[in-house]
């Protein structure tokens, strides 16, 4: 039976939007909004809906989506996703091996840059190089080859990050970007997710609410031994032909 990836989507969603306020303040058995509610506010049959859910729909028109992301208050992001989770747009074959050529630019920007850590990572976060700025920071922590399992399962990084419950919020929602609608596709990102959510039920319950459009907060703050407190700015650049590996470039801010 293929995933239900779109009744999926939807139910994460719709959990999470703020219901009306209930002048008989009558309580609610689940959170967000009822499956009737979010029909009325696109104007679909509640039937239909349901079959949406439950996947025995599962080719909804562009006009019913667009409905359905303003029912649901999807970001401008998160309505794209749900596009792509009914019409896929073509795209680049993403690497599904363990080893893969690193861009030669993206590379000698990396080697190259100097106001902070440079590192190169593909879809599903693995490093494919890092400069030295980057290597010592890496050197802090005892998982270093791949940044979601760094952040969910190294025990240092509650501590080095002094910022970690909201940059990982953000963090998954931008992995669940790169990787796409169809993490099963890929064995070995599919093998990745299993085992971060097996091993940390906060990783399972982040990646669990589908969420997309998780506001940019394109900064970290470390704890450093030395300097204390750090801000480091950061940016993803991406090369046309492999649009799938990510330079990701930080700038130390010192306060």
């Amino acid at each position: 039976m293929p995933a239900n990836r779109l009744g999926e989507f939807l139910r994460a969603r719709r959990a999470a939007v703020q219901p009306p306020a209930d002048p008989q303040r009558r309580r609610r058995q689940t959170p967000g909004l009822r499956r009737e509610e979010v029909a009325v506010r696109a104007t679909i049959s509640t039937d239909y809906y349901v079959r949406l859910e439950q996947g025995r729909e599962r080719n909804p028109s562009p006009q019913v989506l667009d409905a359905l992301a303003t029912a649901l208050e999807l970001s401008t992001a998160e309505t794209s996703y749900l596009h792509g989770l009914v019409s896929p747009p073509p795209a680049p074959r993403k690497p599904t091996g363990l080893r893969e050529e690193v861009n030669e630019f993206l590379s000698l920007v990396m080697r190259s840059w100097e106001p902070g850590p440079a590192y190169i990572v593909n879809h599903r976060s693995d490093v494919l190089a890092a400069n030295r700025s980057a290597q010592e920071l890496f050197e802090r922590f005892e998982i270093s080859d791949n940044i979601l399992r760094m952040l969910f399962l190294d025990r240092a990084a509650p501590r080095i990050w002094a910022d970690w419950d909201a940059f990982a919020r953000f963090f998954v929602g931008g992995i669940r970007r790169m990787i796409g609608p169809a993490p099963e596709d890929d064995p070995v990102t599919t093998a990745l997710l299993a085992d971060v959510s097996a091993r940390n039920p906060a990783f399972a319950e982040l990646w669990n609410r589908h969420e997309i459009g998780v506001p940019e907060r394109k900064q970290k703050w470390i704890h450093h031994e030395e300097l204390g407190e750090i801000r480091l700015d950061f940016e993803l650049l991406a090369a046309l032909d492999t649009p799938h590996q990510y330079l990701v470039l930080h700038r130390i801010q010192r306060q």
